[in-house]
């Protein structure tokens, strides 16, 4: 009989680079060995043995990495995943956190109107329960957002209309992202300075997650009193056949402009991790030139603003931006404004569609330039020791798209 693969491991954090580094291994490994089986999981690795020498923590962000993965292996096996649960001295903690974050009820099959359960994984739910009274924080809870969620025909539409569905669907998901992280942005002076524009990007990235991903997108904000940490996960179609499915309806952007640009050549890494790498770069790129904010705005905003971390996954590799680069973004930074300032300045009016055209031609440049120059310099200086680099890349991929951030406290 095929062993059941745990989940958390004894006297180890499961982080989000703990399932990069070893749980996707492990997933790697069982579907080698046993091509034809169907994978059932436990949630703790020693279960109801050695509870007294066995610990079990999760890093709160994490759990949306681990909804998709479920989501993305329920799909391929047709059906619910099996899910060992252990309520003893040594897994009740972890269990307990996990129950009131919402984990369960998010992948469970339950008829509650606060979550919309995905039926991804099948386990015995006599298992949650005589925990302490002491609660989590009630806005620190895993939250799904997907195309059933909403009472929207997805069926295929032209350019307009998509617009128009567009913005029907991010008025209805900027309401939700105000309810659902409100109090949490407050609690961090860095957030709650710029309080607006992280519920505009927010907002715009989990509609880009329900639009495009072709999944659910998962996300969680938690906040202690070292840092705010907030993560969104889909495992739905990821950067690169995003990128392709761009339209060429706006001018300041064609398809693989960027990646048409690069001149750095490596024979370090494997052509599969560079061309990885060139994607995140190219989704970057695309996403300063537009007249959203969204995912690069989110990436200046967390490291120059508030001194923060921004991380960005797909596939095999990752990136890990912080402000030992300011004078990249410093420089990225004063190009995005004069492009959306221009981009506001047309909607308005108050520029003609020459001059707007002229200044993002230009704009654009520059920031290819940039991206360029960041990209080189990012190779270079490439270390294996993950704790040192700007860039990762695992063996075993990882289908979707992961965001991460971390903002410290003042």
């Amino acid at each position: 009989m095929t062993e059941n693969v745990s989940i958390i491991d004894s006297g180890k954090t499961f982080t989000t680079l703990v399932f990069y580094t070893e749980f996707l291994q492990k997933l790697s490994v069982f579907y080698k060995q046993n091509p034809f089986e169907e994978i059932k999981f436990k949630l703790f690795q020693n279960g109801d043995e050695d509870i007294y020498n066995s610990q079990y923590r999760i890093d709160p962000i994490s759990i949306p990495l681990l909804l998709s993965i479920f989501e993305q292996l329920s799909k391929f096996h047709k059906k619910p995943l099996d899910l060992l649960l252990y309520n003893n001295k040594a897994t009740i903690e972890a269990l307990q956190f996990l129950f009131r974050s919402g984990f369960f009820k998010n992948a469970g099959n339950y008829k509650d109107l606060t979550f919309s359960s995905k039926n991804i994984l099948s386990f015995d739910d006599r298992y949650l329960g005589a925990f302490s009274d002491q609660q989590i924080r009630k806005d620190h809870i895993v939250r799904s957002y997907g195309k059933e969620d909403l009472n929207f025909n997805f069926k295929t539409v032209s350019y307009h209309e998509e617009i128009l569905l567009r913005d029907q669907i991010l008025s209805i998901v900027s309401y939700k992202v105000r309810e659902h992280y409100a109090e949490l942005l407050f609690d961090n002076e860095y957030t709650l300075n710029s309080y607006n524009l992280y519920i505009d990007i927010l907002s715009e990235l989990i509609t880009n997650g329900i639009l495009h991903s072709g999944s659910t997108t998962y996300s969680m904000m938690f906040v202690d009193r070292y840092k705010s940490k907030f993560s969104i996960s889909d495992n739905g179609i990821g950067l690169k056949k995003s990128l392709d499915n761009k339209t060429s309806d706006n001018f300041y952007y064609k398809k693989g402009d960027f990646r048409s640009s690069v001149k750095v050549k490596s024979t370090l890494f494997n052509p599969l991790f560079v061309d990885n790498l060139i994607d995140i770069f190219e989704t970057l790129y695309y996403s300063s030139l537009k007249e959203r904010r969204g995912l690069f705005d989110l990436m200046l905003n967390v490291v120059l603003t508030s001194n923060g971390y921004f991380r960005l996954h797909t596939d095999n590799c990752q990136i890990i931006i912080s402000n030992r680069i300011f004078k990249y973004l410093d420089k990225l930074y004063e190009c995005r404004e004069h492009i959306f300032e221009s981009h506001n300045a047309y909607e308005l009016k108050r520029i003609e569609s020459k001059e707007h055209q002229e200044i993002l031609t230009i704009q654009s440049e520059n920031i290819k330039s940039m991206f360029n120059s960041l990209l080189e310099r990012t190779i270079e200086y490439y270390s294996e020791e993950s704790k040192y680099s700007a860039i990762r890349f695992f063996n075993v991929k990882f289908k979707g798209v992961h965001i991460e951030v971390e903002i410290p406290n003042i």
